[in-house]
């Protein structure tokens, strides 16, 4: 399967001019072509055709000559993903296509004639090697590569390679989660992970800086400063959020044989103008996506639940349904049975019952059974 290799580029001042350059024109081409689609579109209703405007380029670079300097290949991929744009967003998948900005991530693409040995990258159109840090061997085929620049200023080598994955070794262990703002997820094993909340332990900081980068003047050195500093701290809050969803993806992934989510609505979740805020902060989209490959990598199973499905308001003991329990409503007694549920808890179980009909699997002997049936109020 398709893997990625990142490593961090140090760049001479000489080489950081180029990649910037050669960033700035792939981003003018990504965006010349995007405001000319769009304007075929306003004036002519002419629809977006990929190998019409391919054409066309050839004929830009005589137009501005500056575009000579960069590599052809690396021009044409930027017109490949605004194609990739397109399609995404004429599937449903994606909102329309947006201008890229130079204060954005921006990366330049090169899918070949490139040349790596050692700790070194050698680029086309480039006349130096540039310096990178190996902390690991790429073992397997390179079939790409591309360079990443940061708002914050840093610079990253992303190798694309042909990974052979090993399997990990079978398990009869599977597990229920149920994700929440204030606990991240609960585990139909009774474990709770906190919220670890990134972005609200650097927030008062952050509002701190961005309320002093809008007192400089724009394009001044003060400016340029503050900017990086911002963009310095969004990176913090990003990389120790994606620490923290990497590492508990992988520890899901390698304790059981199948994980069962609830599919979530979230664009509907978001709606929701006093938790929108919390629920985007979360990154639950995220990290369903970071179990869903990693499951692919590693023989594992995910399972997604249907959105309806009333996970909370079903009891798990007797199948009775509480259709006035209320988002408020944390614990909750079944007026059959009488058990006490707690509700995050309670709907691992039910999510854990229906992801197993799914698969046509039992109940698995690991799964804390006798906790079920005292009652779904577990212990922190």
């Amino acid at each position: 399967m398709n893997y990625v290799y990142r490593f961090r580029l140090y760049p001479t001042k000489e080489q950081e001019r180029f990649l910037r350059q050669e960033a700035g024109n792939i981003r003018f081409v990504y965006n010349y072509f995007l405001s000319l689609a769009k304007r075929e579109y306003e004036t002519n209703n002419k629809k977006w055709n990929y190998y019409e405007y391919k054409k066309l380029l050839s004929k830009l670079k005589k137009e501005f000559s500056f575009l000579k300097l960069s590599n052809s290949q690396s021009l044409q991929e930027s017109l490949k993903n605004l194609d990739k744009a397109f399609k995404n967003f004429f599937k449903g998948l994606r909102d329309f296509p947006k201008f890229k900005k130079k204060k954005d991530i921006n990366s330049i693409s090169i899918p070949q004639h490139f040349k790596i040995e050692s700790n070194k990258v050698k680029i086309p159109k480039l006349k130096t090697s540039i310096k990178f840090k190996k902390h690991r061997v790429i073992g397997w085929e390179i079939k790409s590569i591309s360079i990443t620049i940061t708002p914050s200023g840093k610079y990253y080598l992303n190798v694309l390679t042909d990974r052979e994955i090993k399997l990990l070794p079978k398990t009869n262990k599977a597990v229920a989660i149920d994700m929440g703002l204030t606990d991240f997820i609960v585990t139909s094993d009774s474990q709770v992970i906190k919220n670890p909340k990134h972005f609200k332990k650097l927030e008062r900081r952050l509002k701190l800086w961005q309320r002093r980068l809008s007192r400089k003047e724009k394009g001044s050195n003060n400016f340029k400063k503050f900017s990086i500093r911002v963009a310095k701290l969004y990176e913090r809050i990003v990389n120790a959020k994606d620490d923290f969803l990497h590492k508990l993806s992988r520890k899901l992934i390698d304790e059981n044989q199948v994980v069962i989510v609830e599919n979530l609505n979230i664009k509907g979740l978001i709606k929701n103008k006093r938790l929108s805020k919390h629920i985007h902060q979360a990154s639950w989209y995220k990290f369903i996506n970071m179990l869903e490959y990693k499951a692919k990598f590693y023989g594992r199973e995910l399972i997604k639940v249907d959105t309806f499905y009333p996970s909370s308001k079903l009891c798990n003991i007797c199948g009775y349904k509480n259709k006035e329990l209320k988002l408020s409503d944390r614990v909750w007694v079944c007026p059959v049975c009488k058990t006490k549920h707690n509700r995050d808890y309670n709907a691992t179980l039910n999510l854990l019952k229906e992801g197993l009909k799914q698969v046509g699997l039992e109940r698995p002997d690991l799964m804390p059974v006798e906790v079920a049936l005292a009652g779904s109020v577990y212990t922190d």
